[in-house]
């Protein structure tokens, strides 16, 4: 039988660490995911912490341009977040790439993203088992100096990983250490490559992910990678709207390659935008699904690029290396 969405909060906030005396500030939008607001509430009284809610007027990006950040609220969502011990991100869009999750982060202060249907967030919640796989292909990422990714459909992509202070996402879907930004749900393992490093050629097959339009690929798409950029997109109907996507900011940095990695999460189902309604899905299933290749553009922090226009693309029967070492191979964990 399956947990309420209070119940799921309060064993999400004890992975979490949540503990009697420790106050939590839930970030949220007016009028926007009002139930998981009040289970955050609910849950960290039930540990017996206290709770503060922070309702912006808007802090979520469109999906297409216009767009024109409206920062005036964020000045004091920082100064009340900055009380708290333990931040709960309840946005519709996340603060995922925003200078505010940065800035909680960097001050010490555990946080976390919530934004799946009920159910999802049961499923896949996560503990020590993902944590251990997670933290060991992060371990992979940070010990190598190229990350290849070749397809039988024609993909062949590489870019540079060395680096000591190479920017690592260990994702496993709960913050149980100061500092330490999570999703719930999560599982999988990312990096952002040396800017400008990737090279090569990407070939989306029907079936593949796009989000967070949150649908399949439906035709063959051929893009070239060139200096870490995208330089085509050549296909069919997939093709022609992804350049109109692209086009529409009239803003280059879209066009750049940003993080890669791949999901480690075994329950994780690749056929969620089929079973459930895609819309009121984030897309975190499909990020997370074991063995897919993800690949993202446009906005990163570590290369000063920020931008609204952000899609990931997790990709099926693709093969990973990492220098020599294989991690995937067509689109099953090794």
């Amino acid at each position: 039988m399956s947990r309420s969405l209070t119940e799921n909060f309060v064993k999400q906030f004890e992975l979490c660490k949540v503990t009697s005396g420790e106050v939590v500030a839930v970030i949220a939008e007016l009028g926007e995911k009002e139930a998981y607001v009040a289970a955050s509430v609910a849950a960290a009284r039930q540990l017996g912490a206290s709770a503060l809610v922070l309702h912006a007027s808007s802090l979520s990006s469109p999906m297409l341009p216009p767009y024109e950040a409206d920062g005036r609220e964020v000045a004091a969502l920082l100064a009340a977040a900055g009380e708290a011990d333990f931040v709960v991100d309840c946005t519709v869009g996340g603060l995922i790439h925003s200078d505010v999750r940065t800035r909680i982060t960097g001050n010490g202060k555990r946080m976390l993203f919530v934004a799946e249907p009920n159910d999802v967030l049961e499923r896949l919640m996560g503990g020590e088992e993902l944590k251990a796989s997670v933290s060991a292909a992060g371990d992979v990422l940070r010990d190598g100096r190229t990350l290849h990714v070749v397809s039988d459909a024609g993909t062949d992509l590489t870019a540079d990983v060395a680096g000591e202070d190479l920017p690592i996402t260990m994702q496993w879907g709960y913050v149980d250490v100061p500092g330490r930004w999570d999703h719930w749900p999560s599982g999988f393992a990312a990096c952002f490559p040396k800017d400008r490093s990737a090279q090569g050629r990407i070939v989306l097959q029907p079936g593949d992910a796009l989000i967070p339009w949150q649908r399949y690929v439906r035709d063959e798409v051929t893009i070239e990678v060139k200096d870490g950029f995208i330089t085509s997109i050549t296909g069919g109907a997939d093709a022609h709207l992804l350049n109109d996507y692209f086009e529409s900011w009239e803003d280059p940095e879209v066009w750049a390659l940003s993080h890669m990695g791949w999901g480690l999460l075994p329950q994780a189902r690749w056929s969620a935008f089929d079973v459930y309604d895609p819309r009121s899905l984030y897309g975190q299933e499909l990020r997370s699904t074991a063995g897919n290749f993800m690949w993202s553009t446009g906005s990163n922090r570590f290369a000063d690029r920020e931008t609204p226009a952000h899609l990931d693309v997790p990709m099926r029967s693709c093969t990973v290396s990492v220098d020599e070492q294989v991690v995937v191979r067509d689109g099953k964990l090794v």
